[in-house]
């Protein structure tokens, strides 16, 4: 399934502010020789937005504009029903045999790949109320414990409540009722033009990403300030934390090893390192008026609907950090041979490409001899936001 390109803009921008450096106020020169940063050889993707994507838009804001409507009758194909139910192999309890208020649209492929797969033909005929002790087999493709594919389960299901659902069709009249357009066509054609800026923002951002790796590639690094290591720490694991709430996970499940993590810090902190560099040689700096002025053009990016509700989640700091990047990776590219391919083309090279390594990296652990302000910053569970602390070297 294709992402939700305008979605994916607004999860790129929170993941901006979320990694963002982790400090921008320091000078490296003695940790660090920073490397060639003009001239660089940078690929770009180039979208093309097709009728495919504008289409696949529609459909997911008629997803969200269908309406879900209670009814006292037994479960339809196309219904959505909730469901509780709970399961056991060979008499035991297994992890991932149970829910609660579990919402099911029959018919739509919810079930594809769950332990339920064989139960939906099974809720046909159920009202609200009813209780079914079902005998299922988990299906081979199972994806939650591929050790578990094939078994033979017993599950105890309910069904909770039954509604229609009544999903709008593509007309004037909705147009109408939900953007400043008349027509289809005169919507689609806005569409068009909004997708082909996400699109346009996201591989800017990406190309100016793949600038940045460069620059720290083509630069030699002797150590790094401790207390930059411990902040870059600190963000690395809020924001994993914040990551594996949103997704229900454990951060163990996908953290990896000391030594990955090692690595993603250490990632960090040396990309910290350079645009810190950069931005002191080329005299790029991020004014109080350009914060203000960036908070306010993107509330609703960020799903917020003031100023007082964004600085409740993100730090002024978080954001001036991620905003001084933005700048140095502009002036990279701006600086760099910029060469537009196709997205299959932009993986392909990055599947050959070799990752950046801090094998050539002597880290001695260096003593910070500077002062360091550390400054505190609340997350929110909506987001679950890590600000990151700001330091001097």
């Amino acid at each position: 399934m294709k992402k939700r390109i305008s979605y994916a803009l607004g999860v790129t921008c929170a993941t901006a502010l979320l990694l963002g450096g982790c400090s921008s106020s320091s000078t490296y020169g003695k940790y660090m020789t920073l490397g060639e940063y003009k001239g660089l050889e940078v690929s770009k993707i180039k979208t093309e937005i097709t009728d495919d994507d504008i289409e696949q838009e529609i459909s997911y804001t008629l997803d969200d504009s269908t309406e879900y409507n209670e009814v006292d009758r037994a479960a339809e194909d196309g219904d959505m029903v909730n469901i509780t139910y709970s399961s056991t192999m060979d008499g035991e309890d297994f992890d991932g045999g149970s829910g609660e208020d579990v919402d099911i649209q029959l018919g739509a492929g919810y079930l594809e790949g769950d332990i339920l797969q064989d139960a939906e033909s099974q809720i046909i005929g159920m009202k609200a109320g009813d209780t079914k002790e079902m005998d299922l087999t988990i299906p081979e493709d199972y994806y939650f414990d591929d050790t578990l594919a094939g078994q033979s389960i017993q599950v105890t299901l309910t069904v909770n409540t039954v509604s229609e659902v009544n999903r709008p069709e593509l007309t004037d009249e909705f147009v109408a009722s939900i953007s400043d357009f008349d027509t289809v066509d005169a919507y689609k054609e806005d569409l068009k033009k909004t997708l082909e800026a996400s699109a346009e923002e996201n591989n800017e951002y990406m190309a100016g990403s793949d600038a940045l790796t460069q620059v720290v590639e083509n630069s030699t690094f002797k150590g790094y300030p401790d207390n930059l290591y411990n902040e870059c720490k600190d963000l690395y694991d809020q924001t994993n934390q914040a990551y594996a709430e949103m997704l229900g996970l454990d951060v163990s499940d996908f953290e990896g090893t000391d030594e990955e993590i090692k690595a993603a810090v250490e990632s960090m902190v040396y990309e910290d390192m350079v645009v810190t560099s950069i931005a002191e040689k080329e005299k790029i700096t991020v004014s109080d008026d350009e914060y203000t002025q960036y908070v306010e053009n993107n509330l609703d990016t960020y799903g917020m609907s003031s100023v007082e509700e964004f600085e409740s989640t993100y730090s002024k700091e978080s954001v001036m950090d991620e905003l001084l990047r933005e700048k140095v990776q502009k002036f990279l590219l701006d600086n760099a041979k910029v060469t537009e391919v196709s997205e299959d083309e932009y993986y392909q090279e990055y599947d050959e490409g070799e990752t950046y390594s801090d094998e050539d990296v002597v880290d001695l652990s260096l003593d910070d001899e500077a002062e360091t302000e550390i400054v505190d910053a609340d997350t929110e569970a909506a987001t679950e936001a890590a600000s990151e602390t700001g330091s001097e070297a």
